[in-house]
């Protein structure tokens, strides 16, 4: 008789489908946080009242994100399916590449939308801020994972 570990319940399409709800939605919080505090740091309404203006703040980096983040592995099926055992370090890695890629998009995406140039020193802000919310929520999410799996 040999002793196996236990494994994961095989992957529904239902818990495939909350996975990318979860990753997905850590991704909105994680940009929506950016535009909130960017917005309070400019004296500008952030609570409930404004929740739109935040969207919209938010709103070009959300869709450079979703556009770009895909295509460069960040939504990487294999790494979530059951009895995975995502790498936190592949995570962070395809994360970041995919930001290095998502963000000018972004930021042009944003200009269009503002009718406006793009400071260097906010082009800046935005790459790091966002590269640590989302590097930082996904290993997070990738750790759990694994510890989920274990």
């Amino acid at each position: 008789m040999t002793n196996t570990a236990p494994t994961a319940l095989p992957a529904t399409p239902s818990a495939t489908r909350l996975t990318y709800a979860l990753l997905i939605g850590g991704d909105l919080l994680a940009f929506t946080l950016f535009a909130i505090i960017g917005r309070r740091s400019h004296s500008e309404a952030a609570g409930l009242m404004a929740w739109f203006e935040v969207l919209k703040t938010a709103a070009p980096f959300m869709l450079g994100w979703f556009l770009v983040a895909p295509w460069l592995g960040a939504f990487r099926a294999r790494d979530y399916q059951a009895g995975a055992d995502p790498s936190v370090a592949g995570v962070a890695q395809r994360t970041a590449l995919a930001w290095l890629v998502a963000a000018p998009l972004a930021l042009l995406l944003r200009a269009i939308l503002l009718q406006r140039g793009i400071p260097f020193s906010f082009a800046l802000i935005t790459f790091i801020t966002n590269l640590t919310f989302l590097v930082a929520w996904r290993s997070l999410f990738a750790w759990l994972w694994r510890k989920r799996g274990a």
